[in-house]
């Protein structure tokens, strides 16, 4: 198949060459124009002399002007050795050697997304959490003040979880202050110097640091119908040493996986190293469950919205919102920048933009509102288990007419029904 897939090829761009010599140029216009002749076409046959064996035994020149099943065969075996030699066989989609399945494990774990990775040779596994919102892959490592990684000190773990030893991999190597992506490197005291790292996040007094090494990050290409491949990849690993605030609750106690756009994210090494497209994705079910993929462009039919810069640059991952829409109306002054982070578990809203749409959500509910002390939620309804209220739909429009639509935009809380973007806060000053 490979050998008649190559001679096709020669075919087509030998097809090619015969439509170059029926040119002629029209001299006074400068124009140059080309009869195009199908590969498959008799006048092609003939001076590219097709014979039956080169047409899997069928009847020749005649079977492709019939368009037989051979005809539509070739035509398939070479569209895919066409995008072979266009993307590369190792295009192809990665995930955690593990397995792609993502876990939550609700407010044992912070309410995270977790997936299981392998880390060194050999392999050492570890539960790190999914974050869009920050770029390095961190592991607990030669711990100073980490949190425990005893499984029983979790009530939804049975083992217990790893902490990496840079020493005990044959394939670790320490990342110099030299480095391209050590940005501590103007406040080492020597070039040669292993690289500090120090990360704040967004909740008060939660960060980790210590020192960036190299080294393999175990993963597998291939699919639900095909044997997986073993993909060994250098990505660039926080030995996280000291961890403070929430990430000693409970919340990442064995690492975080940082998928942010900066060059030092899994995803940007992956796609810089050539062994996947510049994308990943991630999808999560209601019941917690879901999967990661990198390389993944998605579905072609698939809405997208571009991202936005911030400060001139490509950070985060920023989308802006040109209107948010109740049922069929679209409400004025209503558009906002939003940061997707996989982090949070809400849809946070400007000001101004919130009290419109709830406002207006509102108005389209057929129940009675009602406040539950100790709780956050401004607009709550009472309800019944025979006759929940009608809700409007909420959706968010993006640029090029693209939008997003939540078709139940709220969720049950001690058996009383609250809309699911009562939350108020101020977005602007967050980005």
């Amino acid at each position: 198949m490979a050998a008649q897939s190559a001679r096709l090829m020669v075919y087509f761009l030998t097809a090619a060459w015969l439509a170059v010599e029926n040119e002629y140029i029209a001299l006074a216009s400068t124009t140059l124009s080309l009869r195009l002749i199908h590969r498959f076409s008799d006048e092609a046959a003939k001076a590219l002399k097709f014979s039956p064996s080169e047409t899997n035994g069928s009847a020749g020149v005649s079977s492709w002007r019939k368009k037989s099943k051979d005809y539509y065969r070739v035509l398939l075996s070479n569209d895919l050795h066409r995008q072979k030699m266009k993307l590369g066989s190792h295009y192809q989609l990665l995930f955690p050697s593990q397995g792609s399945n993502t876990v939550s494990f609700g407010n044992d774990f912070g309410w995270l997304h977790y997936t299981w990775i392998d880390i060194g040779t050999p392999n050492v596994s570890f539960l790190v959490a999914l974050d869009t919102g920050s770029d390095l892959l961190w592991v607990p490592c030669d711990c100073i003040q980490c949190a425990p990684l005893s499984g029983a000190y979790y009530s939804s773990l049975d083992i217990d979880l790893n902490e990496y030893n840079p020493s005990d991999s044959s394939t670790s190597k320490h990342l110099s202050c030299s480095h391209q992506l050590c940005e501590s490197g103007p406040n080492c005291k020597s070039p040669k110097q292993q690289c500090p790292y120090n990360i704040n996040y967004y909740t008060e007094s939660t960060s980790s640091s210590g020192l960036l090494v190299e080294d393999m990050l175990n993963l597998a290409s291939g699919s639900d119908n095909t044997s997986n491949t073993s993909v060994q990849a250098p990505v660039i690993i926080g030995c996280g040493m000291k961890q403070s605030g929430g990430y000693l609750d409970g919340v990442a106690p064995d690492g975080l996986l940082g998928l942010g756009l900066g060059e030092i994210s899994v995803p940007s090494i992956l796609a810089k190293a050539g062994l996947v497209r510049n994308s990943f994705s991630m999808c999560f079910n209601e019941d917690g469950s879901g999967r990661i993929f990198f390389g993944d462009l998605g579905l072609a039919t698939q809405q997208s919205t571009s991202f936005l810069p911030l400060d001139g640059t490509y950070k985060t991952y920023i989308v802006g919102v040109e209107a948010c829409c109740i049922g069929n109306s679209c409400l004025k002054l209503t558009s906002f920048r939003a940061l997707i982070d996989s982090g949070a578990s809400f849809t946070f809203l400007p000001d101004e933009v919130y009290e419109k749409t709830v406002n207006e959500f509102d108005r389209h509910v057929n129940a009675t509102r009602s406040s539950f002390e100790g709780y956050p939620w401004k607009y709550c309804y009472k309800s019944s288990s025979q006759e929940l209220p009608k809700v409007p739909s909420v959706t968010l429009m993006f640029p090029l007419n693209n939008s997003f639509v939540v078709h139940n935009p709220v969720f049950i809380i001690n058996g009383s029904q609250c809309n699911h973007a009562t939350i108020s806060s101020d977005l602007e000053k967050q980005i």
